[in-house]
């Protein structure tokens, strides 16, 4: 690191800038520095990790056939999580194909360490507020904490925000929704306190009308590890009276590795705008509403759930769906549906196609057949030289974002933007122009997978 002088509070000079500490951000910055660059990794939030630190499983892992499609950092990390106690690892899931249950606090620290062990610096509650442009090149950003001003200068930076929010400073070019309509909803997510576990499983076995068609007692009592849908009967039969939740038609449950806790995915919050503070301020605060109404809903018709109480609403709301920018390379639905492998893959996906309605409860969800791999140039901005992009901003159209914007495939797409951003470094050449083969040999070489 180096510094150099202003009248900012802090200065900094590193190899490689990530902004968002998410999957994407998270696998770029540890890859990155596990290479030899000098890495800065800045987020918004008090802890590193994103949504994989809240609780929500991880999806992504698995294809139709059960055979894994992300390797490399992404199961290492899991790898972590299970040495540590905090996972049990990746499961199959009759719906989800796969799932990776996790207890968000210690995934908390486990990241914070993993970045502290690979000499990623880490910058917490620093909002990105400016960004400045010089020859085509992002020359340095500015962050706040807390009203202090520091500034960045890096010479690759990689936008891992999931809003692409050092694209739009920047002036990148970039989609949102259907010509910025139609945003898929985004769900609050809270854990619920004071449930017998026991007695709920029972209560589903004597209802199996409210267990959704690809799930068996027999997968829920194999392990604790479980995600299942359930409650559409109650829906059907309460939804014009008691049914609190105005975007979902049933109650997407994640079970806790603990005794007597259980995280609900939802309520659904239609059209929510996570760029538009007046929107996402009332789906945070109206599903935090829905969500208490709900627990009381459940405490009245639910087994198991006679004493639960709402114990914790997440930090941040779950969005689905913001700002893709425009890359060198785009990854279409046509792409995906036919599972198309190019040569320049560096990731592959196999998520289904999960597009939730912007309007009402319904969503679509389309298997993918087959395997598909993401471009490397979908990763790296066509517009500004030295802006790479990592999860959820990566270049794809709607429809095949609705598969790419898991954790799973994230992880497997910022290891590439990792290794992408080293050797352009340490070659001085721009992200475009670095040989995909040499990523690929990297990937593979960590285990990575990128062929079925």
């Amino acid at each position: 690191m180096q510094e150099f002088s202003s009248g900012y509070s802090k200065n900094y000079e590193y190899d490689l800038a990530v902004v968002g500490s998410g999957s994407g951000g998270l696998s770029a910055a540890i890859t990155a520095a596990k290479q030899g660059l000098k890495v800065i990794l800045i987020d918004k939030n008090g802890y590193a990790g994103g949504l994989a630190s809240s609780g929500i499983p991880f999806l992504g892992f698995l294809d139709m056939k059960k055979r894994p499609v992300v390797g490399g950092f992404a199961t290492k990390f899991v790898d972590e999580l299970v040495k540590c106690g905090a996972s049990l690892g990746v499961r199959h899931c009759p719906k989800h194909l796969s799932v990776v249950v996790t207890k968000p606090d210690e995934v908390k620290i486990a990241v914070a360490k993993m970045c502290s062990e690979n000499g990623v610096k880490l910058m917490l509650h620093s909002y990105l507020v400016d960004v400045k442009l010089e020859d085509n090149k992002i020359s340095e950003i500015i962050c706040d904490c807390a009203g202090e001003r520091f500034k960045v200068k890096a010479k690759i930076f990689v936008d891992a925000t999931g809003d692409g929010v050092l694209s739009k400073l920047a002036g990148a070019p970039y989609m949102k929704g259907t010509a910025g309509e139609n945003l898929q909803p985004a769900s609050v997510l809270y854990t619920i306190g004071g449930v017998d576990k026991e007695k709920f499983l029972k209560w589903v076995e004597e209802n199996p009308e409210n267990l959704s068609d690809s799930y068996s007692m027999e997968y829920l009592n194999e392990r604790p590890d479980y995600v299942f849908v359930t409650l559409g009967h109650l829906w059907n039969k309460y939804k014009d009276t008691e049914w609190p939740f105005k975007g979902i038609w049933a109650m997407i449950l994640i079970n806790r590795l603990n005794d007597s806790e259980v995280m609900l995915n939802g309520p659904r919050m239609p059209a929510t705008d996570s760029t538009d503070s007046e929107s996402i301020t009332y789906a945070e605060t109206e599903g935090a509403n829905q969500s208490l109404q709900f627990v009381e809903f459940l405490r009245k018709y639910v087994g198991g759930f006679e004493n639960a109480f709402l114990s914790h609403i997440n930090e941040h709301i779950g969005v689905r769906e913001s700002r893709r920018v425009e890359g060198v390379k785009t990854l279409t639905i046509d792409m995906v549906s036919k599972g198309e492998i190019p040569e320049d893959a560096v990731a592959l996906g196999a998520y289904p196609v999960d597009i939730h309605s912007s309007k009402d409860f319904t969503s679509k969800f389309i298997h993918v057949e087959n395997p598909y791999g993401i471009p490397y140039l979908t990763t790296v901005a066509k517009t500004i030289d030295n802006l790479m992009l990592s999860g959820r901003c990566i270049s794809v159209d709607r429809e095949a974002f609705g598969s790419t914007r898991v954790m799973g495939t994230c992880l497997a797409m910022g290891e590439a933007v990792g290794y992408g951003a080293s050797i352009a470094i340490k070659e001085c050449i721009l992200p475009k122009n670095v040989d995909v083969n040499k990523i690929r040999a990297k990937i593979e070489a960590n285990g990575g997978i990128l062929k079925i």
